[in-house]
C-alpha cells in the first residue's frame, strides 16, 4: 500500500541537521 511505501522511505532515509554544513543532510541506512 502507500502507507507501506511511506514507512520504509522514512524509515530507509533518515533527515539529521548537520551543524558543520549548517544544513539538513539525508542519511541512507543500508539493511
Amino acid at each position: 500500500t502507500t502507507k507501506n511505501r511511506k514507512n520504509t522511505t522514512e524509515r530507509l532515509e533518515l533527515k539529521k541537521y548537520n551543524p558543520i554544513l549548517k544544513r539538513v543532510t539525508v542519511h541512507k541506512e543500508i539493511k
